[in-house]
């Protein structure tokens, strides 16, 4: 069961995403067609961002071993939350940010910087396909269909 730290970060987590233009936005979701559970999940027209709350630097060296963290997965843009100074920035895999909570506010320390997520085919012209990553579809549309139906 997850901690009250936890909850508090996704739904801060889900906010920061709201704040950065992600229309569609929610937090502990999971779908058929996705083996993941993602913490925060936001969705523009043209990408995705993934955000994973960690509360423990065991839960976050543990999530690092995940299959979807190497290959596929989801979120064209993926972010770690962690409480201010958990991690270094150092042990971001290549190609995450890193957000910290702090007080009420979630802040970028690492990552893409702006406001324009483009998508991955579009990402080098702006700089940004060091972030970029290749996502699996079919777990992308799982989960917005499982968004969409909850809603109804």
């Amino acid at each position: 069961m997850p901690s009250e730290l936890h909850e508090k970060l996704c739904a801060k987590g889900v906010t920061w995403l709201k704040k950065n233009g992600f229309g569609v936005a929610a937090l502990n979701v999971w779908a058929a067609g996705s083996r993941e559970r993602v913490d925060c999940i936001g969705y523009r027209q043209q990408c995705t961002a993934l955000i994973e709350a960690k509360v423990s630097r065991a839960d976050f060296f543990a999530d690092k071993k995940k299959p979807e963290r190497k290959s596929g997965g989801v979120g064209t843009y993926r972010f770690y939350l962690t409480p201010e100074g958990l991690i270094d920035i150092g042990e971001v895999p290549a190609g995450w940010g890193l957000l910290e909570y702090s007080g009420r506010s979630v802040k970028l320390v690492h990552g893409p910087s702006g406001n324009l997520w483009p998508s991955k085919e579009n990402a080098k012209e702006s700089g940004w396909d060091k972030f970029a990553h290749e996502v699996c579809d079919v777990a992308e549309r799982s989960i917005l269909y499982t968004i969409a139906r909850k809603t109804m």
